[in-house]
C-alpha cells in the first residue's frame, strides 16, 4: 500500500480525506487487500463494505451522506487493522 494513504489512515485523519482517495483505497482493497478485509472486518462488516461498493458504482452521489461517512469508517478499519 502506498505510504501517503496509510499516513492518512489515522481515525480522525480519515474523515477528511477526499472521496476520491477512499473511492482509489476501496479499489485497492477489493482487489488486492482481500486478505486485509478478511482479517481486519467482522463479517457484518465486509457484508456492508461490499454492498456499499456496488450501490456506490464508484460515483459518491449514490450514497447517502450516511453511507459515505460509513463506506470511510469501514475502509479506514480495513487498513489500519
Amino acid at each position: 500500500m502506498p505510504l501517503w494513504i496509510a499516513r492518512k489512515a489515522a481515525p480522525w485523519i480519515w474523515r477528511r480525506v477526499s472521496w476520491k482517495t477512499v473511492w482509489t483505497v476501496t479499489l485497492w482493497l477489493a482487489q488486492k487487500g482481500r486478505e486485509r478485509v478478511r482479517t481486519n472486518l467482522t463479517e457484518d462488516e465486509q457484508t456492508e463494505f461490499w454492498g456499499l461498493l456496488k450501490k456506490s458504482r464508484g460515483k459518491a452521489g449514490n450514497l447517502t451522506a450516511r453511507d459515505r461517512t460509513r463506506v470511510r469508517d469501514i475502509v479506514g478499519k480495513a487498513i489500519r487493522g
